[in-house]
């Protein structure tokens, strides 16, 4: 039976800046859509940025505890004992840690405060390091009472938990505003003429996710296309060597007037730069899931993906996007100008994946992660 007062939930998440990742933006959307007549959720973020201000603008309690090294006693301990009072001040009943290093501080002030705690897992949990076997060691002790994974591939990857129950909830998105997306106001806010080639990718920037090749595909395309764009969108800490590599690329291939690098867009300019690309890239080296994926198929965009466990779920090869191997930037090459060069081919492609992201709506997920709560609280999602 429904409880008669909402239920408080704590969401903790290691982000905390307004640019988002695709876990982070997961988790916003649960914050702004869950059913306050059930739950009440409050935001903790181990990380320093302008999300739990944002949070708190919408009238949800966020709090921030920034985290140093995990190596730290003191500040792990801060952190713990940060949650810990947050829960017990907020009558937090449940606890919801997002993305696997916010697991341990969240597991244990689920001990301290006897509150139940799920684990949100996007990528798989592979602990290599050995400072990441450490903590694996110590979850095992501290087992959650259920781990719902992003995607089945996160689950298969990740190390076993014998006897801890788990469930695959998929991202979604909110496919209304995927499609309300204007072309042409996308292109004239990059300065994009309106009869150009728009090539675009939305990711974080790192050697993962694959913005070198995209460079070296707008590279090797631009000589055969001499209207050809590329927009390269996504965070990006312009210190690293990563980013030195990225600027190298552009001036190898010439690309200074060809490539846009506009940083982090969010919506709503992001929908209308995915409306005005003829087609959408996404070159992660892995990827649980791909929300970007998912966003550009619900704008009847056709996605051109490496082929891992998130875009192997979402497309089907050749129908609803097109596939290739990780890493393999002439395959990259080859396709793209294959659906450049044949229109009927990118609407016939568009329109498949606009139907195959139906099932992906924002709403029915937020609906399950609330019969997922009910589920761990004991209410039967009555």
């Amino acid at each position: 039976m429904t409880p008669s007062a909402p239920v408080h939930v704590l969401l903790v998440d290691s982000s905390g800046y307004e640019d988002l990742g695709g876990a982070s933006t997961v988790l916003n959307e649960i914050i702004g859509r869950v059913d306050r007549t059930r739950f009440v959720p409050a935001l903790a973020c181990l990380s320093p940025g302008r999300w739990p201000e944002l949070v708190r603008a919408g009238g949800t309690a966020a709090f921030s505890f920034p985290r140093s090294r995990l190596r730290s006693p003191r500040n792990l301990m801060a952190l713990v004992f940060g949650l810990r009072d947050v829960a017990r001040r907020e009558g937090v009943a449940l606890i919801h840690a997002s993305e696997n290093s916010a697991l341990l501080y969240a597991s244990l002030a689920g001990r301290l405060t006897r509150t139940p705690v799920i684990w949100h897992i996007h990528s798989p949990l592979q602990p290599r390091a050995r400072s990441e076997r450490a903590v694996a060691r110590v979850l095992r002790l501290v087992r959650p009472a259920h781990i719902v994974f992003t995607s089945s591939g996160a689950q298969r990857r990740t190390i076993p938990f014998a006897g801890v129950p788990w469930s695959v909830v998929t991202p979604g998105v909110d496919l209304e505003r995927c499609r309300s997306g204007d072309p042409e106001r996308g292109r004239r806010a990059f300065g994009i003429p309106s009869d150009a080639v728009v090539l675009s990718m939305f990711a974080r920037v790192g050697p993962m996710k694959g913005q070198a090749d995209f460079v070296g595909c707008v590279g090797r395309l631009a000589a055969r296309y001499p209207n050809l764009y590329g927009v390269m969108c996504g965070p990006a800490d312009k210190s690293s060597a990563y980013w030195r590599k990225l600027e190298g690329l552009v001036t190898e291939y010439g690309l200074e007037d060809r490539l846009v690098i506009p940083g982090d867009v969010r919506p709503p300019l992001k929908d209308d730069l995915v409306a005005g690309s003829d087609v959408v890239v996404h070159p992660s080296h892995a990827e649980s899931f791909g929300l970007a994926v998912l966003e550009a198929m619900a704008a009847g965009k056709p996605v051109v993906a490496a082929d891992t466990d998130g875009p192997r779920l979402l497309i089907e090869d050749g129908v609803s996007g097109v596939l290739f191997g990780p890493g393999d930037v002439e395959g990259l090459t080859s396709t793209v100008a294959r659906l450049l060069d044949d229109p009927s081919e990118r609407a016939a492609v568009g329109t498949a994946a606009a139907r195959a992201s139906e099932p992906y709506g924002v709403e029915e997920m937020v609906r399950r992660f609330e019969a997922l709560w009910d589920d761990v609280l004991g209410h039967g999602g009555a």
